[in-house]
């Protein structure tokens, strides 16, 4: 264990919070990240002390910076809801990273370690019935490769299993609310078809228009559905082709 966490683990025994913000704020900022990693890992351990360790987290991350190193390790509704509270803080949730990818991003790519759905209902919630212009803000920022969190989502999330109809009906409205803020950019519109083609043809699913995937591209591009199922085909036609 490193020394910066074992000092860490010291002074959440006694419970000294001022000893804790000095330690964070005297630390670097990869040390930083460990640090919240390892609050929310016993967060994550002890539900009863969960409060207290996302507390801790949030006074942390108001006294200095969220670490950039963070923003990509909130992937699941778990780490979300532990880091709620400080990515409210000075417009954290558009805080950005390398790749100019924001939470959001992380969050609807989705990740190996869990198959769960991006929690797209919380998110909604927290736009319609919180004060959040950040939170609507950063759904539109645009990473590296120009691609909106919901884009990030057609393009490279891997569960192609049917949305719950509460999830379905949350990203219906983040689609509405990020139409209202920008134009749609049709330049994503074939890499998201060719990057589904190739997905659908890795997990032997059929290309129809009764695709949820499909039906959600088509919606958020305001394409045709016929029109979006005959262009995977297309593109799936062609990697036969190649191969």
């Amino acid at each position: 264990m490193q020394q910066h966490i074992k000092i860490l683990g010291h002074l959440l025994a006694i419970k000294n919070d001022n000893a804790l913000v000095k330690h964070y704020v005297a630390s670097n900022e990869a040390e930083n990240h460990a640090q919240l990693v390892y609050l929310f890992q016993q967060g994550d351990n002890d539900l009863t002390q969960f409060y207290y360790y996302q507390q801790l987290a949030t006074k942390l991350i108001e006294s200095k910076s969220l670490p950039i190193g963070l923003i990509a390790e909130i992937v699941t509704s778990d780490t979300l809801s532990f880091f709620t509270s400080a990515l409210q803080l000075q417009d954290n949730f558009k805080k950005t990273d390398y790749l100019e990818r924001n939470v959001l991003h992380y969050l609807f790519a989705g990740n190996s370690v869990s198959t769960a759905n991006p929690p797209f209902n919380y998110l909604r919630s927290m736009m319609l019935f919180e004060s959040n212009g950040a939170l609507r803000n950063a759904l539109c920022q645009r990473d590296k490769t120009q691609l909106t969190a919901i884009e990030v989502y057609l393009l490279f999330n891997q569960n192609l299993t049917t949305l719950p109809a509460h999830e379905l009906t949350a990203l219906m409205a983040l689609i509405e609310i990020e139409s209202k803020q920008q134009a749609v950019s049709d330049s994503n519109y074939i890499p998201i078809i060719a990057a589904v083609a190739r997905l659908c043809k890795k997990q032997e699913k059929e290309i129809n228009s009764e695709s949820q995937r499909l039906i959600l591209i088509a919606i958020y591009f305001n394409k045709k559905i016929e029109d979006v199922v005959e262009k995977l085909i297309r593109y799936d036609q062609r990697d036969n082709f190649n191969r």
